[in-house]
């Protein structure tokens, strides 16, 4: 029987994965999960490793010793690393001249354009070497795909994204919008702006919250869900309170509903500043929602594929001008939203999961 192995340094990772393992798990293999913490999940062995997003943490040494006992007792056929130290330790745990094909979904290198000269002079390099040990470079946006045809000397191929579930996140009745949002402590008139994403710096909430007192003198029934856990989420919520933005900003935690949450909003936003292919955008328009978002590696990818939305600059105040906008010309935003649950199907897991395929079989020669 086959065996394959997938690796991450996030134990939720595993959500973006599971598709794809109940897809080899259907198919006969054996499927084992590498990762910190224990999930539920389509594979056959779960393997708790203290794998740290840090890259100088003692703890990667260790899961580096065990991951490599793991690949020399199992002779997986193929090795499918995430994340950027799952990525490195999965590839250094593979034995060279071994019978398995080591494949990298990069979800964003941290070197792209616009990124600090460190960046750079750090990642780059320590790509540039585990890409020797890559059978296959899996990139999810134009630029990535570029970069490491260029630089990297082994395969590389491009997938629209992870794929999102269109048969979860869909539109949804005006009535059931007008009761969810009752629910959730929202108004019929409000207009509310939804941003999914971890609350961590390179997501960029301070840029949002900045930016309320403005988007409020133009917009009086204004409401932002920010949906998502993370350690800089205390620290906006007190800064909210200061501002005296409580009743505007709302923090909704963590939610596995979140496919509920999307069609009770008016626009979709992400003011983060550095992204792969970001799944929360894909799930928004699936769901009917245009979006404001920045002009950034992976949004710019959505948005070549979405006319009718908008990219804003971060320097100066094309944010707000957008938001505006839509708010203003409300036919316009049912018009382009409407447009966006056909523009998604581009990005749906059932076209991942096909294209992915493709890649496993070519890298393997069979399934």
């Amino acid at each position: 029987m086959k065996k394959i192995l997938f690796i991450s340094n996030h134990a939720g990772f595993s959500k973006f994965n599971a598709p794809y393992m109940r897809w080899f798990h259907d198919h006969g293999w054996l499927v084992h999960n590498a990762s910190p913490g224990i999930e539920t999940g389509y594979y056959d062995a779960q393997f708790d490793l203290p794998i740290e997003r840090n890259p100088l943490s003692s703890n990667n040494l260790v899961a580096l010793q065990k991951l490599r006992r793991i690949c020399r007792e199992n002779q997986y056929d193929i090795v499918h690393c995430h994340t950027p130290v799952g990525g490195a330790l999965g590839r250094l745990s593979v034995r060279r001249g071994s019978k398995t094909k080591v494949l990298y979904t990069a979800h964003g290198f941290h070197f792209y354009k616009g990124s600090s000269f460190l960046s750079w002079l750090i990642y780059f390099p320590i790509e540039k070497i585990l890409a020797t040990r890559t059978d296959c470079i899996v990139t999810i946006n134009e630029e990535d795909f570029l970069l490491a045809k260029k630089h990297f000397h082994t395969n590389v191929k491009k997938l629209d994204g992870v794929g999102v579930d269109l048969s979860r996140f869909a539109p949804i009745t005006e009535s059931a919008r007008v009761t969810t949002r009752h629910i959730e402590g929202l108004e019929e008139d409000d207009f509310v702006l939804i941003y999914v994403a971890q609350f961590i710096e390179r997501k960029n909430h301070l840029f949002l919250i900045n930016k309320v007192d403005n988007l409020l003198d133009r917009i009086p029934n204004l409401k932002i869900c920010l949906v998502g856990s993370g350690p800089n989420l205390e620290d906006l919520i007190k800064l909210c309170h200061k501002k005296g933005l409580s009743n505007v900003v709302r923090f909704m935690g963590y939610r596995r509903d979140v496919d509920k949450l999307y069609p009770i909003a008016d626009l979709l936003i992400s003011v983060s500043k550095q992204e792969g292919l970001p799944i929360n955008i894909v799930e928004g328009m699936a769901c009917g929602l245009p979006f404001v978002c920045s002009d950034i590696r992976g949004h710019r990818d959505i948005f070549a594929r979405a006319p009718g939305n908008f990219l804003f600059e971060f320097d100066d105040d094309s944010f707000e001008k957008q938001v505006i906008y839509f708010y203003k010309n409300r036919e316009i935003l049912k018009k382009v939203g409407q447009a966006n649950v056909k523009n998604a199907q581009i990005f749906s897991l059932e076209n991942a999961i096909r294209n992915m395929a493709k890649i496993y079989q070519e890298v393997l020669g069979s399934l």
